[in-house]
Formats: C-alpha cells, sequence, structure tokens
C-alpha cells in the first residue's frame, strides 16, 4: 500500500476549536505508543481531497515536530446537516504490527437483465478485519451481476486477501435478492367487507324513519 503524505500543523491547545473550523481547518488530535496525545489541525480542502481519493484505511504519512510517522484515521466526526467534518484521530501505527479495520463492501455490476425482475438489498456495508497495516485495502469489491433471486452472498463469497483475517461470522448475509412485488399485487381490489359492519354517513333510512 502506499503511503499518502498529509500534511499536519501543531495547534497549541485543545481548545476554540469552532476558531478552528471558522479559519478553514479541521481540529484533530494524533496519539499512539511512544508519544504524548497532539492536538492538530488540518486544512480543511486538503483533508477533503485526500479523504475522496483514499478513504479511511489509507496509511498516511505525516510530519509532526520534526518527526515523520505513520497513521490511520481511527475516529472521524461529522455533522451530517452541514456535510463538514469536525474533528480527526489519527492513531500511530507501526507496519510490523497488525491491526483492526473496518473495510467497506462497494457493489458492483448491477447491470444485468435479471435486476428488473428483483431487487438488490445490502445488508452488510463493511466487514472487520484485522491484518498488517499495508495489507488492508480502502474497500473489498463485490460483483453481483450474476445473482439470482434467492441466492444471498455471504461474508464467506467475498474475496479478501489471504493475508487478512476477517472476523465476521463466514455465513452473514452480505447482499440479498429479492424478487420484485407487483403494485397490483399491493392493492386489495376485493373488498370482502361485509355490507352491515359499514358505517353509514349521511341520510340513512333508519335516521328517515325515526323523524
Amino acid at each position: 500500500m502506499e503511503l499518502i503524505p498529509l500534511d499536519l500543523e501543531a495547534r497549541n491547545s485543545f481548545g476554540k476549536l469552532n476558531k478552528i473550523r471558522n479559519s478553514g481547518y479541521i481540529p484533530g488530535i494524533v496519539y499512539g505508543e511512544g508519544m504524548e496525545p497532539e492536538p492538530v489541525q488540518i486544512k480543511e480542502s486538503v483533508f477533503c481531497d485526500n479523504m475522496r481519493h483514499h478513504g479511511m484505511n489509507t496509511i498516511y504519512d505525516v510530519h509532526l515536530n520534526d518527526q515523520s510517522m505513520q497513521t490511520v484515521i481511527r475516529d472521524l466526526q461529522v455533522d451530517h446537516l452541514k456535510n463538514a467534518y469536525m474533528h480527526v484521530d489519527l492513531q500511530r501505527v507501526s507496519m510490523d504490527h497488525q491491526r483492526e479495520a473496518h473495510v467497506p463492501i462497494r457493489i458492483v455490476g448491477k447491470t444485468g437483465p435479471q435486476f428488473k425482475e428483483g431487487i438488490i438489498n445490502q445488508q452488510l456495508s463493511y466487514i472487520d478485519v484485522r491484518g498488517f497495516p499495508a495489507d488492508i485495502p480502502e474497500y473489498i469489491e463485490l460483483n453481483v451481476s450474476d445473482m439470482k433471486v434467492g441466492e444471498p452472498i455471504t461474508v464467506n463469497d467475498l474475496l479478501v486477501p489471504d493475508t487478512l483475517l476477517v472476523e465476521n461470522n463466514p455465513g452473514e448475509v452480505v447482499v440479498s435478492f429479492s424478487p420484485a412485488r407487483s403494485v397490483v399485487e399491493d392493492l386489495n381490489t376485493k373488498d370482502e367487507t361485509p355490507a352491515n359492519a359499514v358505517p353509514i354517513i349521511g341520510n340513512d333510512e333508519r335516521e328517515t324513519k325515526a323523524t
């Protein structure tokens, strides 16, 4: 796996986070074995560009306090209303030690004619793996072009590198393919309700006789 450079700037304190965000930076922290937690800030445009092209599981090569180290994104706080990153935790990693990671599952191949007859349901969006940092991919690709109705794809069917240990249950369903329900089937076209069970609103014959 290629190491991606990421420019960080040390910040003086853990406070004044809104001021940092308003100035075009994302506050963060770098921590890990052999170091004290270090508050940092990352230029928002730089971080967004890295996330767009490399994602969560990339190993970022950072320079901090005249020291070079490899880090991964351990936690990322997002404001979904503003569509903005609020805070990032970077964890220092050793390339010689295994780590756990969430690897997203990317679905491809939903173009076959059979998909007009059914609906793809993705029930698992990522898998948990353990391995050396350089062996953990950005995502696992799953091609569903040959899927048939009623034949699910499980974790055991995923093409995962042999260098990784998958921690999910092998039988856990990743994607299922359900038959499409016709709109007509969802409509109750036959009303079997007894006539005397329906309340009458308006000039009921009984009301007329009573008057």
